[in-house]
């Protein structure tokens, strides 16, 4: 089999997977397991939290190695798993290497989820956060509200590629602004608890989930950058709250029910 196309097949794979936000391990193996099924020589995959590498040596002797830097890094657990399934059905025989690349290349152009799910799905987790919190049902219904609207500022910046620290800071900024003008209004019992589920879609739970599973798999390289990057996540979510509540009870003053600065 051409070691060439071997070798973009695994690495778009990759790519897909580590942009969507697979772990290390699970890059590495799928990529592994494709160029095995290539019968390639000498083959071997590398990953780490932004670069991809792929090499492998044809029938003359001659080794070709490819590596893909992945920027943009999100969560897509439907990409990840339509991945999975191909590299299975490529494994297993059930379709060749030229229709597996193109199925991957049509997963690539698969848009991501509509705005109302992201929308609507980023609300309701807040709800139950602020339930699970200890917040009245009030709160809960608050938290739903201000997350909604959060993550609309949240989807425009990210459409015109705003840096990504940048949104987080706007996001838990609007979070929190959200959530005390509801309380101001009327709504919600407990500010923290309003606060804490409307931020809680921008925690990165997943990207510390998989530096913990790459660090306990040997990955440290990559466990350690994941922790790295989930920790500057939360200091912009934290730079934002922090900043919008300072900067309200400066100007006016406490939020009834809320916290004391």
């Amino acid at each position: 089999m051409d070691t060439g196309a071997a070798i973009r097949f695994a690495i778009l794979a990759g790519e897909i997977m580590l942009s969507s936000g697979a772990e290390t391990y699970r890059v590495e193996d799928t990529m592994q397991r494709i160029l095995q099924r290539c019968d390639v020589r000498d083959a071997e995959s590398l990953c780490t939290s932004t670069s991809i590498f792929a090499s492998a040596t044809d029938d003359s002797g001659t080794p070709t190695t490819m590596l893909k830097r992945v920027k943009k890094r999100g969560v897509n657990f439907a990409r990840v798993a339509q991945v999975n399934q191909l590299s299975r059905s490529f494994v297993g025989g059930e379709i060749g290497i030229d229709e597996a690349i193109n199925a991957l290349e049509d997963i690539t152009t698969t848009p991501p989820y509509p705005n109302i799910v992201r929308l609507t799905g980023s609300a309701v987790a807040s709800l139950c956060f602020a339930a699970m919190f200890g917040g009245s049902a009030m709160d809960a219904l608050t938290a739903f509200i201000s997350a909604f609207m959060m993550q609309i500022p949240v989807i425009f910046l990210e459409k015109r590629n705003v840096a990504g620290v940048l949104r987080n800071i706007a996001g838990g900024g609007f979070g929190a602004l959200f959530a005390i003008l509801l309380m101001t209004a009327g709504m919600g019992n407990n500010l923290d608890f309003v606060i804490i589920g409307s931020i809680m879609p921008l925690v990165p739970g997943v990207s510390l989930t998989n530096a913990i599973r790459d660090i306990l798999d040997g990955d440290l390289l990559s466990g350690s950058a994941r922790i790295l990057d989930a920790f500057l996540v939360a200091i912009g979510i934290a730079a934002g709250v922090g900043t919008v509540l300072t900067l309200w009870i400066s100007l006016f003053g406490p939020v009834a029910g809320g916290v004391a600065l």
